[in-house]
């Protein structure tokens, strides 16, 4: 897959994000292959290998979500509803976060990658776990979220509600500014409501 045509030089980021995520992948499933292939040798299982294979999978779940979420997003590119689910199940599927994904069908991926960042951004909110909820509305995407804690202090909440301000966040937190700079660009319009008392947070992004 070549992600560099179609793409300004303003998106460099972007590409950079396709490029290590496209990099790591081999190196990564080298090592999975390798585990398999010890397996099949009459290697004796040990809780060593299965730290390591665990290891793995995480990785790659996360260079999977990760290129959606960072990388390139060329203009009628889609994703099918299989794979959008295999990703999201690799990475939410036995963590504290629950994702009930309410979207039917293959997605353009600018809308996965849209899509993907609102759900790193909410996330960050719930440190004790929960459940995020994700549809689409006609050209509005919704994600409502719940948990035992929320935790909404870090100013990168506050920049997110500031239309036209782009912070420059931590390298941890770095999809806040990524999401506003996708819904900038989109010319859409993002809101987010916080209830304190019921644990919970709503964010809309609608588009034209």
């Amino acid at each position: 897959m070549d992600d560099r045509r179609d793409f300004p030089a303003s998106d460099l980021s972007q590409l950079v994000g396709s490029r290590l995520c496209h990099d790591l992948v081999n190196p990564i499933s080298a090592i999975s292959n390798g585990l398999e292939l010890l397996a099949l040798s009459g290697t004796a299982p040990s809780p060593e290998l299965e730290l390591i294979g665990d290891a793995v999978k995480d990785a790659l779940a996360r260079i999977r979500f990760f290129r959606i979420a960072f990388g390139a997003a060329r203009p009628g590119e889609t994703l099918s509803a299989r794979e959008l689910r295999e990703v999201l199940g690799g990475i939410y599927g036995a963590g504290r976060l629950e994702v009930d994904w309410q979207v039917a069908g293959d997605l353009p991926r600018r809308d996965a990658k849209l899509a993907f960042l609102m759900l790193n951004v909410v996330e960050t909110a719930f440190p004790l776990g929960g459940t995020l909820t994700i549809r689409q509305d006609g050209t509005a995407w919704k994600l409502d979220g719940t948990g035992r804690k929320l935790s909404v202090d870090d100013p990168c909440w506050q920049a997110l509600a500031t239309p036209g301000i782009v912070a420059a966040p931590p390298p941890a937190k770095v999809q806040f500014a990524l999401l506003t700079q996708e819904v900038e660009a989109r010319d859409g319009a993002l809101e987010t409501r916080i209830d304190i008392d019921a644990l919970g947070l709503s964010m809309r992004i609608d588009l034209p």
